[in-house]
C-alpha cells in the first residue's frame, strides 16, 4: 500500500491502482513507443505491481498499529521470493512478452539485493535464463527488449510520483528517471497546479489522469483484520491531475 498522511487522516492507495495509473500514463505516450505487441506491453506495465496486497503474508501494520506504506514494509527474503514467484506465475499466465518485461522490472528492483539468499540469487539467475528463451522466442535481441522496458520504467516511476504526491512546491522541479530514448525526465507543477514534464513524450499537448484514494480517518487498528475491514467499508475518492506541455 501507498500510505500518506494528513489531518484528515491516512491516504491509502492500492499498488494496483498505482500499476492502473501508469498504464494511463502509457496510452497517453506518443504513438512511435509503442511497440508492435503493445497490450502485452500495457498488461505488463498496468499489473507490475498486482498480488503485492496479501494480508496473510504481510503486515501492514506499524508497532503502534498504524497503516504502513510500502517503503516501510521490510519483509525477509523467503517472503520477497514467494511473492516474486507469485507475480511472475501471473505474468506467465498472460504472455510471454508480459512475462519478459515484468522480469525485467523484476531484476531491476532485487538484483541489489539477490545475496540476501541463494534462494533469491537463484530465482534471478533463473529470470535471466527465462529472459533469454523468451527473447530467442521472439527473434528479439535483449537491447530492442530492454528499450521498450524503459517504457514501464518510466511510467512506473512517474505514477509512483504522484501517488506519493512528491511533486515540488514553489516551481521545483523533480527528476522521474532516465528511461525512454535514453533521456532524463523531469517533472514540475505550475502555480495554476498544472503538471507539466520535460521533455514532451506524449502524443497530445494536455491530458488529465486520475486514480482513486481510500481515506481512513480512524488512525490507529487494533489487528489486521480490522484494518483489512476499514478499507473495504471505505468509499474511494478521486484523484486528477492535468498534465500539459511546457
Amino acid at each position: 500500500m501507498i500510505v500518506k498522511k494528513s489531518p484528515q487522516g491516512h491516504h491509502i492507495i492500492y499498488q494496483a491502482a498505482h500499476g492502473l495509473l501508469a498504464g494511463k500514463i502509457a496510452q497517453q505516450l506518443k504513438r512511435k513507443y509503442r511497440p508492435k505487441l503493445w497490450l502485452e506491453t500495457l498488461i505488463a506495465i498496468v499489473e507490475h505491481d498486482d498480488l503485492q496486497l496479501n494480508f496473510k503474508d504481510n503486515n501492514y501494520l506499524s508497532d503502534i498499529g498504524m497503516p504502513k506504506d510500502f517503503t516501510e514494509d521490510k519483509q525477509n527474503s523467503s517472503m520477497i521470493l514467494k511473492r516474486l514467484k507469485r507475480i511472475m506465475s501471473h505474468a506467465n499466465s498472460k504472455s510471454s512478452w508480459t512475462t519478459l518485461l515484468v522480469s525485467f522490472h523484476i531484476e531491476y528492483l532485487y538484483r541489489s539485493v539477490k545475496d540476501q539468499s541463494k534462494g533469491l540469487k537463484d530465482f534471478l539467475k533463473n529470470q535471466e535464463q527465462l529472459r533469454n528463451k523468451i527473447l530467442k522466442e521472439h527473434n528479439t535481441s535483449k537491447t530492442e527488449a530492454y528499450s521498450i522496458y524503459q517504457v514501464l520504467l518510466f511510467c512506473d516511476r512517474l505514477s509512483l510520483i504522484l501517488c506519493k504526491n512528491e511533486i515540488p512546491d514553489a516551481g521545483r522541479k523533480i527528476e522521474i528517471n532516465t528511461s525512454i530514448d535514453n533521456k532524463t525526465y523531469f517533472l514540475h507543477q505550475k502555480d495554476n497546479g498544472i503538471v507539466t514534464v520535460e521533455p514532451w513524450c506524449f502524443e497530445q499537448n494536455k491530458f488529465e489522469i486520475s486514480i482513486e484514494e481510500i481515506i481512513l480517518k480512524q488512525t490507529k487498528f487494533n489487528d489486521q483484520n480490522e484494518l483489512k475491514e476499514a478499507l473495504e467499508a471505505a468509499n474511494k475518492s478521486k484523484i486528477s491531475w492535468n498534465i500539459e506541455k511546457q
